[in-house]
């Protein structure tokens, strides 16, 4: 009986996959939107956040962990403790891109084609993602405090000054929902 020669270890997670490249350079994201640094040297990774409607990206970025913990933190304890709230009432253990995690709705039901995409990422592999649907992502704004709009206006207003002023994604807890 021959032993059979050794696999080399298969990476984690799957390819991102291009739904999750950047739309606007047409390639993966490379750099992380709020600190500009390389995406590929965050050993603990980073999430990529799209939002679509009708078919078309209305806004996109990639964020390293520490920028996004560093976003969290400086969210109010009011929402963040809103926020645990409403994940644990209604955060679903699905992953992928045709159903909500925080409802029942499929990618094809969700109202005016209004979703969020988000992928949490290592290097050039994707270990979770999640689709938000429109209805969700406002429920989600409406457990929100001014202080926390606030800090979402800023950064919506660093680097996206084209998205209008009453798009309402905002970032959330990094892991799918988690994500």
């Amino acid at each position: 009986m021959s032993e059979s020669p050794a696999q080399p270890d298969k990476p984690e997670g799957e390819p991102i996959p291009s739904i999750l490249h950047s739309f606007y350079e047409e390639r993966p994201f490379q750099s992380c939107t709020r600190c500009g640094e390389s995406l590929i040297h965050f050993a603990e990774g980073f999430r990529i956040s799209k939002n679509f409607k009708k078919g078309e990206v209305l806004m996109e970025y990639a964020l390293c962990l520490p920028c996004l913990d560093a976003m969290l933190d400086e969210a109010s304890e009011e929402s963040k403790q809103r926020l645990a709230e409403f994940h644990e009432e209604r955060y679903r253990d699905v992953s992928g891109f045709e159903e909500c995690a925080l409802c029942d709705r499929t990618r094809d039901q969700v109202r005016g084609e209004e979703f969020s995409l988000a992928g949490v990422c290592q290097g050039d592999r994707m270990h979770d993602s999640a689709l938000v649907c429109i209805d969700c992502m406002e429920a989600m704004a409406e457990t929100m405090s001014e202080e926390t709009r606030r800090t979402w206006d800023k950064f919506r207003e660093e680097n996206f000054p084209g998205v209008p002023s009453d798009f309402e994604p905002f970032p959330s807890n990094p892991a799918p929902l988690s994500i």
